[in-house]
């Protein structure tokens, strides 16, 4: 027998203490009542005729249950531990494994994650009464909390649910203390999982698997872009991943707005995947879902991903320059392009036009509007001129940036160009450099951020960049990217970064959905694949929410599928299943109420 509240030489001294002041108390002698009466003669006769009661009995029988009454008192204050009755108390330390593959639904229907809090359940119930634990989870949604009783620490394995996406890690909870070395029972550490998550555990650790063999189908990649010879045309390249143990007929669709489903059957082996290529320009402008469909699917966060298709209208734009008949012949041979050419100055309600190319011509002030600037002069709202450049070439480009895609400036050589200086003035937009001349200065320029803007540095007749077979493609890139909506973002389930601050974020329903302010940054949370819209004054964001994760599609690859699984313990809980000391204030109970019938019965007395 140990004790929970005091160590075992304190409870002794504790019960002696209790013992000694009972007997004491018994031993104290009350002083005798003096009383005056007439005459002693009918008291003689009284106590010659009456029968003497043992009244040293009585008063060992009274005491006894004194003591006992206060002896189980003090042993309960004490909570003693009964192995044999309530099962030995230890610290127990529960870690549950919360990784979006616990999501799996196993052949009952219930998810991996159901098993396991039932598996901690019977591990709570298997140890002794006065036992704590401590419950935690590799996803974090508890957190570490001190060590509770067990009715909280079921409170706390109720809450848990499987998370979508996260950092995972095995949680920093105590492993050993100074007791275990000599008795192992003391504290128990146990790790509930399926084993797919690469979660390392400590040794001291002892894994309870609930893992079982899922058939799952997910997407791990989706992406929409535009066909480089036609920008009006958009493919779609899905790629499906077959996470189950055999071969698999999958259903592929492809919806979006303005046209029916695109339906692929597809054949997959054990563990394979396999990508598809799908033209999806007849769909208009708006959300593109991918989904997968498979029999006994056991993982449906995967299923679902999504993308934007942007528009594919007409675009107006406005040409200012002082003649260029050039520059605007390309430009009407521009597919969707409607063209009106306007002199220097006579530009007078620039946002009736999605998009402007200025020709050696600046606006006094910043447009709304985005534009392209050709040749600009040295205007405040723009980088200064520090000198100028003659006879050199572009001889560095960065061909991922929407302005230089499938453009090759190998052959364009310039006269004479103005240098420009990035970030030297306050209010110029902020500018990266996206083509170098062979010193590195920057010759064609666009805005990082914010309203956009594309500037080439030199003019038009001050270089042969006209005559190149390149020049209808950059200016074909350039409203495209000045006037069509940014690409969706990708960002992963759980929570996501708007790269906007202040904005309201909206969901495929028009909901508007709690944020967070972040510095330069608007968070919010994301539980399950979407299309979110990040609105602001200025700016407006589509960011695509997906999980495409091929470790968590594959749900069977679990490092318990092929060895031995562990379980959990199988020891039944003690046939008394409740603390001792509660026994004992029933028995102190039962004492106290004997004691009141035999003092009644003047048994004691």
């Amino acid at each position: 027998m140990r004790f929970l509240d005091l160590s075992a030489g304190a409870a002794l001294l504790l019960f002696a203490g209790v013992a000694a002041a009972v007997v004491l108390l018994y031993l104290l002698k009350p002083s005798p009542r003096r009383l005056a009466i007439p005459s002693a003669l009918i008291w003689q006769r009284v106590l010659k005729e009456r029968k003497r009661r043992p009244e040293r009995l009585r008063w060992w029988l009274s005491l006894l249950l004194a003591l006992g009454i206060a002896l189980s008192v003090a042993a309960a204050l004490t909570r003693p531990e009964v192995a044999a009755m309530s099962g030995a108390a230890s610290d127990v330390v529960l870690v549950i494994d919360t990784s979006p593959t616990m999501g799996a639904r196993r052949a009952d229907g219930r998810t991996r994650l159901a098993h396991a809090l039932e598996r901690a359940e019977q591990i709570i119930a298997a140890h002794g009464a006065g036992s704590r634990y401590l419950v935690a989870d590799t996803m974090h949604q508890t957190g570490v909390a001190a060590f509770e009783s067990r009715e909280a620490a079921l409170e706390r394995l109720r809450a848990i649910e499987p998370a979508t996406a996260g950092t995972q890690w095995f949680p920093d909870v105590p492993l050993a203390d100074a007791d275990v070395a000599q008795n192992t029972d003391r504290r128990r550490v146990w790790f509930v999982t399926d084993g797919v998550a690469p979660v390392v555990a400590p040794k001291e650790a002892q894994a309870v698997s609930v893992f079982q063999v899922a058939d799952n189908v997910g997407i791990t990649a989706f992406e929409v872009r535009a066909v480089p010879s036609d920008p009006r045309h958009h493919e779609a390249y899905v790629e499906v991943t077959n996470g189950s143990a055999g071969a698999r007929r999958v259903e592929l669709r492809l919806a979006g707005i303005g046209a029916p489903v695109l339906v692929r059957e597809l054949e997959l082996g054990g563990g394979a995947r396999t990508s598809v290529v799908a033209d999806v320009s007849a769909f208009g402008e708006g959300p593109l879902r991918a989904s997968v469909r498979a029999d006994a699917d056991a993982l449906a966060l995967d299923d679902v991903a999504y993308a934007y298709l942007p528009g594919k209208g007409r675009v107006r734009v406005a040409l200012v320059t002082a003649g260029n008949p050039q520059l605007a012949r390309t430009l009407r041979l521009l597919p969707r392009l409607d063209v009106d050419v306007v002199g220097p100055g006579a530009l007078r309600n620039a946002s009736r036009y999605d998009a402007l190319v200025l020709d050696r011509y600046v606006p006094s002030e910043p447009q709304v509007v985005p534009a392209l600037l050709i040749g600009p002069r040295n205007v405040p709202w723009l980088a200064r001129a520090k000198g100028e450049l003659t006879d050199t070439r572009l001889a560095s480009w960065d061909g991922s940036h929407p302005l230089l895609s499938g453009v090759s400036l190998r052959d364009v050589l310039i006269d004479r160009t103005p240098l420009l200086a990035l970030g030297t003035v306050e209010r110029a937009p902020a500018l990266i450099a996206v083509a170098r001349a062979p010193g590195g200065e920057p010759l064609i320029l666009a805005t990082h951020e914010g309203r956009r803007l594309a500037l080439v540095s030199f003019a038009l007749d001050a270089s042969n960049f006209p005559q190149q077979a390149s020049f209808p493609a950059f200016l074909s890139n350039a409203i495209d990217w000045l006037t069509r909506e940014p690409r969706a973002l990708a960002a992963r389930v759980g929570q996501v970064s708007a790269p906007v601050p202040d904005a309201r974020v909206l969901d495929l329903d028009g909901r508007e959905i709690p944020t967070r302010p972040a510095p330069g940054a608007t968070l919010f949370d994301a539980g399950e694949p979407g299309l979110f819209t990040a609105v602001t004054r200025e700016d407006r964001i589509r960011v695509a929410v997906n999980l495409l994760d091929p470790q968590i599609t594959s749900v069977n690859a679990s490092r318990f599928a092929q060895g031995a699984v562990p379980s959990a313990p199988t020891q039944s809980a003690p046939a008394v299943a409740t603390d001792p000391w509660i026994l004992l204030l029933v028995l102190a109970a039962l004492l106290l109420g004997f004691e009141w019938w035999t003092f009644n019965r003047r048994v004691t007395v």
